[in-house]
């Protein structure tokens, strides 16, 4: 008893002329429970409880403990102990041993402790979430209209006032209307990072398979564009959202596409297979007991310092300039993002000149399609 962590008692019910429960006597004490009142055990034996603990019948013990007594079952109770400067969390299991009550109680304080950090930290997180709303209401309705408009009195400018119009002014206009499209495409690119984590949509059996061939259909005209030779092996099915999957897959393939030198045909190739826990990045190797499948994006493109690879996964970053590749530097945080919410993330290994590896790291589920 005296190795135990938990504080065990004995107690034995006294009562009154009228055999109501006035009070407990320790029967038995182990050396934890003692350690509470700053005594040895020999000292509590056969002593009132309220002599050691005299608050126990205003703060609910005492009932507790008369509970336990009468239902013949134990029963639980969790209790905020606040005396001689001790401020503890415990719980307390009291159940009838004969005629008596034997109460074991274990000291919760730093679960408590984690819990209330946790707590404060889901408060955080809505609180992060309510903000990101809100956000995303205005970048849908507020930012969005005068963009329209703003693009609608350069096309009235254009279509109407064209002759009117000398060369230095045309351009004018243009700049504008180009720039009215590159901030509807950022202001779009930004509601989506933002949107992935405020909706929370359920997960469903995903055939990678399936998902990258509707994938290589939408991006059917830039592949004839650049000529591009895209090569997918036999790929798993996985558990997520196939719209979020779906973004993930669209970018990192687009992204190969995209980034090339003029006169290079872009080679893509697709692939899947299981990871060693060696291979598994510093965020996912506490996970090492998880089943991961990784799915690697191989291109042939211009490639970049490798030194930069935390860098591209943040939003707006851009390694390459606005007038070389299109864009607004947000589609791998998305990429990232969404591999992050599905319980996995994305890596990537490069060289200047000779091409990129991007690794997507996705818990494993059901079988090959």
């Amino acid at each position: 008893m005296d190795s135990s962590q938990s504080a065990l008692l004995l107690l034995h019910p006294v009562r009154d002329e009228q055999e109501q429960i006035t009070d407990f006597r320790i029967v038995v004490a182990n050396k934890t429970v003692a350690a509470f009142v700053g005594q040895e055990p020999d000292v509590l034996l056969g002593e009132l409880h309220s002599r050691w603990w005299p608050d126990y019948k205003s703060n609910g013990i005492f009932e507790h403990y008369c509970r336990a007594l009468s239902q013949h079952k134990p029963l639980e109770l969790e209790h905020h102990y606040q005396n001689d400067g001790a401020d503890r969390w415990l719980t307390l299991v009291a159940d009838r041993f004969g005629n008596d009550l034997r109460v074991t109680f274990l000291d919760i304080t730093e679960n408590k402790r984690i819990q209330h950090q946790l707590e404060a930290t889901i408060h955080q997180i809505r609180s992060s979430n309510e903000n990101l709303e809100q956000f995303a209401y205005i970048a849908s309705h507020d930012l969005q209209e005068p963009l329209r408009k703003l693009q609608a009195f350069g096309d009235v400018l254009q279509s109407q006032f064209a002759d009117s119009l000398v060369d230095g002014e045309v351009d004018l206009v243009r700049r504008i209307q180009n720039s009215a499209k590159r901030m509807q495409v950022l202001v779009r690119d930004l509601l989506t990072y933002s949107r992935l984590s405020t909706q929370t949509e359920p997960f469903e059996t995903v055939s990678l398979a399936r998902l990258i061939k509707e994938v290589l259909g939408d991006l059917e005209v830039a592949i004839n564009e650049k000529h591009a030779t895209v090569r997918v092996a036999a790929l798993p099915n996985v558990l997520g959202n196939p719209l979020r999957l779906r973004q993930l897959f669209q970018n990192l393939i687009g992204n190969a596409i995209k980034f090339q030198k003029p006169d290079q045909k872009p080679l893509i190739q697709v692939t899947a297979r299981h990871p060693e826990p060696t291979e598994l990045p510093e965020e996912l190797r506490e996970q090492s007991q998880r089943l991961y499948v990784l799915v690697e994006v191989t291109d042939n493109g211009i490639g970049f310092d490798e030194k930069y690879k935390a860098r591209i996964f943040q939003p707006f970053q851009r390694l390459e300039s606005r007038s070389a590749y299109s864009g607004t530097g947000i589609g791998l945080a998305i990429c990232k993002k969404v591999a992050e919410i599905h319980g996995g993330t994305v890596d990537v290994s490069s060289q200047v000149g000779h091409g990129s590896t991007f690794k997507v790291y996705l818990p494993i589920y059901g079988h090959n399609a």
